[in-house]
């Protein structure tokens, strides 16, 4: 019998199956293999294996493998019937699959009531029921596709079940309606349809209330209606006019497809059905015809037969006659299905148009309308040579575009050399049918000669020459598809937009696009035509610049001419943005091409900005001034990405239109109209526009795009410098959220190639331009340069300030170094054009403005550039640049050019943070010149600070060294031979720790670089680095040799390797060394010295220091570099009055300035030696002297001078618990306050008249040396610096001498200002001769212990005689004024004070004589600072005596006696002794020194008056007041008991002396 189920033998019906599949295969179908036949025949069993009768069972799966054998298989399983295997191809044909194998055996089969298989039969099988079982592989699909596909597989075999049902009643339906029409030929024609012809599919009654019956074939099924009603009511209505005489039938096409044996248009015969006369219904065939049919010679086909003989009858053609046969032909090639349903006019002329091309082929064009304006059927006739699919696409787009209908149906037929394109359109209810002959002359254009027509249509732009000339070189190199796809015309605009471009070894955009539209497109579609002359363009550098626009690519269509040799044209069809109508973009097409055109060159950015300008209508300058914006904010720590930034502006175009119009008011020049109105308006939009603004991320970024604006004081966006590049001037104050410090000003420069920042802390700033490698953050990274540079210039004259810039098209210097240098250095000079694009100048003494810029923030022209990372010797190209813009400073605009100090030669840097280390290591005891110390350290010997560094000292150990390349180790070195050797690589034009000769290195060392995996270590250096590790990693290394127990640990290289044991290190800020870098706590080093910036953050130095290292900071240690570049600055400045007046030549500027260097460096290096000094002086008073720090940092941050968290200074709490366990303020703290104590008293000297006292001119001509000070002494006097040079003079000379604590608790004891106490402290200096004293305390030998004492002791005497000035010179004095009016008296007292001492006081200065004798002072030095306290009260002495006209001895003589009467000797010198930790004690008691002495003075001048007897006056009085002077001096007795004395005491006896004295 066959295979049957059961659970035992399931795979016989698999082996059965197996075996008809295979016999099923058709001669030239691919074999199976043995497996693939028996997984073919397991999984169409499983398809089979059960079905409901009546259903198609039907079963997809993918098979995977490799990439030939990865497929889909689909199996559908159906009763067997016509039709099935052509309707299942056609299906998956229209799901755009192709059918790479189809097996379809029919097998008699078994069911059981449940309809699972169970039995495959053998044979014949008479009388067994068959199925048809199809298997078919085919490509892989989707999960998508493969629903789609299932549900279309089941449509259609649902279309053929319900066909083949119902078929003899369908032919029972169309006999009858047959029977019933009175035209015979009609009747004929459903005959002939019945008999074979026709497909029949489908059958419906329609009545003329719309509802339909009798529903047959595909018609039952579902709700389709083969005819919309409007088409229905034509059909009646047709009947009814002009087909009444005909009654039938009607031929139209349907718009649905058949899913039946084949995929094309149902055609649909109506006959009419009348009761009582009157049409009721309208009794619908539908169906297609059949091969046969079609193939129909047209004398068989009814109603054609009759139009045929007609048509001969009324020419006369004999039918074998020549004309007879060609109508014959011309019936039989025209399709059948059409013409069946055309009137006598339209067929005789479709008839005999075709006759007339058949021996004369030519283009041709006709149309007919279908019955009921259902379609539009077009004829069109090409030339063979003529014809392709491009053709054939291009007369559908011109049909489509003309009848605004779309395409239903087509074909082509070609027959000997004429070619027939057959095309259906689908008429709108409200049909336009086009003009015929118009179409007919388009196509002739269109098919006529190419290079002809081509130049007809440039000729209507150019000459007729040119036009000529221009088809010749192009027409031809257009290939056959473009010509019929596009026409001459677009290929004329395609040209002129080609010769546009430049070609190989040309200037000029390589790449030009041309939006346009196009006939026959979607309404959501446009295209886009890029342009390129030569080379070939990659999609995925194009594609995302049209995204980035908003546009979403469809197609490319690539054109290429000659090959490319000529251009290529590629066409994207395109959607538009959402929201936007094409018709819209295509009225800013002229902008929106601009602006692509410059992204695709590569002179513009290719980002989402750029849908502003199509999505917001803004102009590629607009929108690249909200890119900058964003940018700059991004620098300034907005996190928010580009396409959130863009989608807020895109989101709000009201707001985001209005933010430029704001910016427009703002600054543009040429602005007309009322400003401020304009700004009105435009803020009032923001706000309003803001309101309706729902995200809350949207509101803070539209807000903080308004803040950008709102702070900006000027910008080049409107002058020519700006289309190089965009440049910001901002009042950083006014930027919401911005990290701290607040720079003074900023200014952004943007651009493609480049971006960078300019910081200034003040008006008058310098600080270097660094070539940054932080793309998204180079602003963090300025700012805090700028931070450190601002407290580092507190010894030079200008505040803060730091450049960087972020070259942003550099080439890999891996693979093109000298390419990488050169797009960098271009860099840079883009960087300093762009940033004086906006700076003022200075013209024959008077501030120009910039032009095209308004000025929103007064004069401004100080401007300065220096040297930094990246940029050392980029200083000649610098002062280019000025010299280009004709800059006021010339090339003093960037210091250390080829014309100026080079601080690499004179090893600047390194020297002054050399002064560092030997004031360290001279308070530990050693003598770092001579005595060996261990050295390690970040860099190499061709670096300018570490190379000069480790020239210092000859008696250095260099142990372990390391920079980006390479890891130098010499545990045991001999200083010597090693120092020698560094020197010969300090000389050499360029080296690596890889030139070090080997042989010095001492045993166990050796240079590693820095790429290898492991290092091996050696006995030796694991004995030098405390690691027990044989071999070690790179990073491990560096991070030991940080770690390492030596001396010095020395920094003259980039990066950040200290921090605090509290922080990360992302806080940190340095991410390339985050592996390396170690806490304070473990540095083992005794000393670190800082060459290079940043080697340590402020809070690893505090920890280092805190565990009893010896450190400053970075802005202390290398101050010397920056101190040389403004020396070398002010000195071109006053160099180049003379210079300009034509007394000092070029050459002789040039040799004087060589001249000076050794003297310049002396002033530079005099400034560190001095701030060191000053850090170990103010590190000396301890523990006690913290609560006057707290309060100084108090102070400075009320003025908004210091900000504690940026700083790293620690709250009040931390330092009490500090200073009680005995420890004051760290170095690093200390220099902060050193730094901000300077600039703030340097800030207050330059907001007063101090600086103009004339006699200070000798403070201002020793700044410069002293070549300069005779033949330039007029130029030095009037340079335009002068004010701010005094005041850093005097700022730091007064820090450096007095100390932090002293000039600013003066300010607050006596109500005086700042400038006060310096214009009192530059008086105290002269009037004491403290010139000597300073110098024989620096140069005297003795311990460094004594020297600070004696320093911290003149400063506290100085102290008091700066508060007597203060008192005597009623706030208001100059220094010179009070000089020439004190200054006799003061020299009378000064020769003569031991024999005017009283008791008290020459016990005193015995006493603070044997204090700095124990101390390690020498005597003679001893004896200067004593005298210095001796000398007190004299200010006020030699005022008195000035006024009075007394002599100064007689008046001291009795201040004396008054004294000694009263025991107030003993009361103001027990107050000046006192030194309170607490401020306002050390207020109280410093008040009350000066009290107990100028209530003397007082008591005085009421007493002698005018030449009065001082002496007689005291001893008149203390006759009268004997009995209150000696009840005082029981008071003062008691004091004098007490253990300890308390300042109450002494405010007490201070109040009865006062009023004892008052009598």
């Amino acid at each position: 019998m066959g295979a049957k189920s059961d659970n035992s033998s399931a795979n016989h019906l698999e082996q059965a199956l197996a075996q008809r599949l295979g016999a099923a295969l058709l001669p030239g179908d691919a074999s199976f293999s043995a497996t693939g036949l028996s997984t073919a025949a397991a999984f169409l069993c499983s398809a089979a294996s059960q079905r409901d009768s009546g259903e198609a069972a039907i079963t997809i799966e993918t098979v995977s493998g490799s990439a030939a054998d990865r497929f889909m298989r689909i199996g559908v399983i159906n009763d067997d019937m016509p039709f099935l295997v052509d309707s299942i191809a056609s299906t998956l044909a229209a799901q755009g699959l192709t059918i790479d194998r189809l097996v379809h055996p029919v097998l008699p089969v078994r069911r059981d009531a449940d309809g699972v298989l169970t039995e495959i039969l053998d044979g014949g099988a008479a009388g067994e029921k068959r199925e048809s079982m199809v298997y078919i592989e085919t490509r892989r699909a989707d999960a998508k596709l493969r629903r789609a596909l299932e549900s279309a597989l089941r449509t259609t075999l649902g279309d053929v079940r319900a066909a083949v049902s119902d078929w003899p009643r369908m032919q029972q339906v169309m006999a009858e309606d047959a029977d019933s029409l009175a035209d015979g030929e009609g009747a004929a024609l459903l005959r002939w349809f019945k008999d074979g012809m026709l497909t029949q599919l489908g059958h419906v009654l329609r009545h003329r209330d719309g509802t339909q019956s009798g529903a047959l074939g595909i018609c039952r099924r579902g709700t389709k209606s083969l005819l919309g009603p409007i088409s229905y009511e034509r059909a009646f209505a047709w009947f009814e006019g002009k087909g009444r005489a005909k009654r039938g039938p009607l031929v139209v096409k349907s718009n649905h497809v058949s899913n039946v044996h084949r995929r094309t248009p149902l055609d649909l015969f109506i006959v009419p059905v009348f009761e009582g006369g009157k049409l009721d219904e309208l009794s619908v065939h539908a169906g297609i015809w059949t091969s046969a049919g079609l193939a129909a010679a047209p004398t068989q086909v009814p109603r054609i037969r009759t139009q045929l003989s007609e048509l001969m009858t009324r020419f006369g053609f004999a039918p074998q006659g020549h004309a007879g046969k060609a109508l014959v032909h011309a019936l039989t090639a025209l399709p059948h299905d059409l013409l069946i349903g055309f009137d006598e006019a339209d067929l005789e002329r479709i008839a005999t148009t075709m006759m007339s091309l058949v021996d004369r082929p030519r283009p041709k064009l006709a149309l007919v309308c279908a019955p009921l304006q259902r379609h539009l059927f077009a004829f069109v006739w090409i030339p063979r040579d003529a014809m392709s699919t491009a053709t054939r696409l291009q007369v559908q787009s011109m049909l489509v575009e003309a009848a605004g209908a779309p395409v239903l149906d087509w074909s082509t037929e070609i027959e000997g050399q004429l070619a027939l394109i057959q095309v259906v359109l689908d008429l709108p209810e409200v049909a336009h049918v086009p003009d015929e002959a118009a179409l007919d002359a388009r196509l002739a254009a269109m098919l006529r000669g190419w290079a002809d027509a081509v130049e007809a249509e440039i000729a209507a732009s150019e000459e007729p020459s040119r036009a000529a000339a221009l088809a010749h070189r192009y027409a031809d190199a257009f290939p056959l598809a473009y010509r019929n796809d596009y026409g001459a015309g677009e290929a004329a605009v395609d040209i002129g937009r080609l010769r546009r471009l430049a070609g190989d070894g040309e200037t000029g955009l390589q790449r030009g696009v041309r939006l346009h539209l196009m006939a026959g497109d979607a309404p959501e579609v446009l295209r886009l035509k890029l342009y390129q002359r030569t080379g070939a363009l990659a999609l995925s550098d194009v594609v995302p610049a049209l995204e980035n626009f908003g546009f979403r690519v469809i197609e490319d269509i690539p054109t290429e001419l000659d090959q490319g040799k000529q251009g290529t044209i590629h066409d994207f069809l395109l959607t538009a943005p959402a929201g936007l109508e094409p018709a819209a973009l295509m009225s800013r097409a002229e902008a929106i091409e601009a602006a692509l055109g410059n992204v695709l060159n590569g002179t513009a950015e290719d980002d989402p900005f750029n849908r502003l300008i199509s999505a917001v209508a803004l102009s590629a300058g607009e929108t690249d001034w909200l890119r900058a914006w964003y940018r700059y904010l991004r620098q300034a720590g907005l996190n928010y990405s580009v396409p959130t930034a863009v989608d807020a502006l895109q989101n709000a175009p009201g707001v985001t239109r209005a933010l430029v119009a704001l910016f427009v008011a703002r600054h543009d020049p040429r602005f007309k109209g009322d400003r401020s109105k304009a700004e009105t308006e435009a803020q009032e939009a923001i706000r309003t526009g803001l309101t309706q603004v729902k995200a809350i991320n949207d509101d803070r970024l539209l807000r903080q795009f308004r803040a950008v604006i709102e702070a900006c004081l000027r910008t080049n966006a409107f002058a020519p410098a700006g289309r190089e590049a965009l440049a910001f001037k901002l009042d950083s104050a006014l930027v919401p959220g911005l990290p701290k410090p607040l720079p003074w000003r900023e200014i952004f420069v943007y651009s493609r190639r480049v971006e960078g920042i300019h910081l200034r802390s003040g008006p008058v700033a310098r600080g270097g331009l660094r070539w940054s490698d932080r793309r998204d953050d180079f602003r963090t990274e300025i700012l805090g340069l700028m931070k450190a540079q601002k407290v580092k210039n507190a010894v030079i004259v200008p505040a803060g300030a730091k450049g960087g810039f972020y070259p942003k098209q550099l080439p890999d210097p891996a693979r093109d170094r000298d390419g990488w240098l050169a797009e960098g250095k271009e860099s840079y000079k883009l960087f300093i054009r762009t940033l004086l694009s906006i700076t003022d100048n200075i013209v024959a003494s008077k501030v120009v403005h910039p032009g095209s810029v308004v000025i929103r923030d007064g004069e401004d022209p100080y401007f300065v550039v220096a040297a930094d990372k990246g940029t050392a010797t980029f200083s000649d190209t610098a002062n280019a640049i000025a010299e280009e813009h004709d800059f006021w400073l010339d090339d003093a605009f960037a210091s250390g050019g080829s014309k100026g100090y080079d601080h690499k030669a004179m090893g600047i840097t390194a020297r002054g943070a050399w002064l560092s280390v030997q004031r360290h290591f001279l308070e530990l005891g050693v003598d770092v010149q001579s005595e060996p110390v261990r050295v390690a350290g970040c860099g190499d010997m061709s670096g300018d600070v570490f190379g000069n560094g480790m020239l210092l000292s000859q008696a250095l150990k260099l142990v372990a060294a390391f920079d980006h390349r390479h890891i130098f180790l010499d545990p045991n070195p001999d200083p010597a031979k090693s120092w020698a050797e560094r020197a010969r690589m300090f000389a050499l034009p360029r080296s690596s720790w890889e030139d070090y000769d080997p042989g010095l290195i001492s045993q166990g060392g050796g240079v590693f670089p820095r790429s290898a995996k492991e290092i091996p270590l050696s006995p030796e250096v694991r004995a030098m680095l405390g690691i027990e590790a044989e071999t070690i990693d790179p990073e491990s290394l560096i991070t030991a040799i940080l770690k390492s127990e030596v001396d010095l640990l020395w920094f003259g290289g980039i990066g950040t390797y200290v921090k605090s044991s509290a922080e990360n290190n992302v806080a940190v800020g340095d991410p390339a060394n985050d592996a390396l870098r170690i806490d304070g706590a473990d540095v083992r080093a005794r000393v670190i010295g800082e060459g290079a910036n940043l080697g340590c953050t402020q809070a690893g130095r505090i920890e280092f220091a805190l565990r009893g290292g010896r450190i400053n900071t970075d802005f202390i240690d290398n101050s010397a570099g920056v101190d040389c570049s403004d020396n070398e600055v002010n000195i071109k400045i006053a160099l180049a009055g003379a210079k300009r007046a034509g007394r000092l030549s070029e050459d002789d500027r040039v040799k004087l300035l060589a001249e000076m260097t050794d003297e310049v460096a002396a002033l530079v290096l005099e400034d560190n030696r001095l701030q060191a000094l000053a850090l170990s002086i103010a590190e000396a008073d301890g523990p006690k002297a913290t609560a006057s720090h707290l309060r100084l940092i108090e102070t400075l941050e009320g003025a908004g001078q210091l900000d504690r968290k940026t700083e790293g200074l620690a709250d009040g709490e931390v330092y009490a618990r500090r200073a009680a366990d005995g420890r004051g303020l760290t170095r690093p703290e200390l220099a902060v306050l050193l730094s901000s104590g300077k600039l703030a008293l340097q800030a207050a000297i330059e907001d007063s008249a101090l600086p103009d006292d004339p006699g200070l001119a000798d403070e201002l001509l020793r700044a410069f040396p002293a070549p300069m000070r005779g033949k330039f002494e007029q130029d030095i006097l009037e340079h335009r610096l002068r004010r701010e040079i005094i005041a850093t003079k005097l700022a730091n000379r007064l820090v450096n001498r007095m100390g932090l604590i002293h000039p600013f608790e003066l300010a607050e004891e006596e109500g005086a200002s700042l400038a006060q106490v310096a214009a009192a402290f530059v008086a105290a200096e002269r009037l004491l001769g403290m010139g000597e004293t300073w110098q024989r305390l620096e140069t005297a030998e003795m311990s460094e212990t004594a020297r600070i004492t004696l320093f911290n002791r003149a400063a506290a005497a100085l102290a008091d005689h700066i508060a007597d000035l203060l008192r005597v010179g009623g706030h208001g004095c100059t220094p010179s004024a009070l000089v020439a009016e004190l200054q006799s008296g003061v020299n009378d007292l000064s020769r003569d004070i031991e024999s005017l001492f009283s008791g008290e006081v020459r016990s005193q200065s015995e006493r603070m004589r044997a204090q700095l004798a124990a101390a390690g002072a020498p005597e003679d030095e001893a004896a200067l600072v004593a005298k210095l306290q001796d000398l007190d009260g004299t200010v006020g002495l030699a005022k008195l005596a000035r006024d009075s006209g007394a002599p100064a001895r007689e008046i001291t003589a009795a201040f004396a006696d008054l004294g000694a009467r009263m025991g107030l000797d003993w009361a103001q010198q027990t107050a000046a002794r006192m030194s309170p930790s607490d401020p306002w004690e050390r207020l109280l008691v410093n008040g009350l020194a000066r009290d107990f002495q100028q209530m003397r003075l007082e008591f005085l001048r009421r007493r002698m008056g005018k030449n009065g007897d001082a002496a007689a006056a005291v001893a008149a009085w203390a006759d009268q007041q004997a009995e209150g002077i000696t009840q005082f001096r029981r008071v003062i007795a008691r004091a004098q008991a007490a253990v300890p004395v308390a300042p109450a005491m002494l405010a007490q006896l201070a109040s009865q002396a006062r009023n004892l004295l008052g009598r």
